[in-house]
């Protein structure tokens, strides 16, 4: 049976950096026998965590937000892979892509998304950041996935060449193996 691989960008621009990576992603997962989904996250309407806890005392651990995140439950919840795709800001994850790890709450908790396969994608006009890779460590720990690997990419800007080809090749490949 196919892997199914979700690639969830949180860049807010169309056509950056770290969407180049995470194309190589995906064409190595589909290439590798997987199906793949990709969600620009920051053009979907999503509402911050409220830290309400209405999932948790409803009993069905459901959001009470209806906004665009109710349907990338689903996707979150069918997937085996789960890639985050990144440029660093500030040494972490884009505000976007925070408020989305955020609302997996609900669905961590019952246990609902355990089991998955974790890929971190990253880019950056430093050096690239410890920060992150133990954020993620740490996220992939927290909701009990695999962690499946990084890629990441220092020394790039906005409008320049974007990632280089050695990288783009270290994403294709782990999305082949994934």
């Amino acid at each position: 049976m196919a892997k199914k691989v979700l690639v969830i960008c949180g860049s807010p621009y169309t056509d950056s950096n770290s969407d180049a990576l995470a194309e190589a992603f995906a064409a190595g997962a589909i290439e590798g026998g997987g199906t793949v989904e990709t969600v620009k996250i920051s053009h979907k309407k999503i509402g911050m965590c409220m830290g309400c806890d209405h999932c948790r005392h409803s009993g069905n651990w459901t959001c009470v937000q209806q906004d665009d995140m109710q349907g990338i439950y689903k996707l979150v919840e069918d997937a085996d892979v789960v890639a985050l795709v990144t440029p660093l800001y500030f040494r972490t994850v884009t505000a976007h892509l925070k408020m989305f790890i955020d609302r997996l709450y609900c669905l961590h908790h019952p246990g609902k998304i355990r089991g998955k396969k974790g890929v971190l994608l990253s880019t950056s006009g430093g050096p690239g950041s410890a920060v992150l890779t133990d954020y993620f460590a740490e996220l992939c720990d927290l909701l009990g996935w695999e962690n499946a690997g990084t890629v990441m990419q220092g020394g790039l800007h906005r409008g320049g060449n974007g990632p280089d080809g050695a990288k783009k090749a270290e994403a294709h490949e782990l999305g082949k193996s994934v």
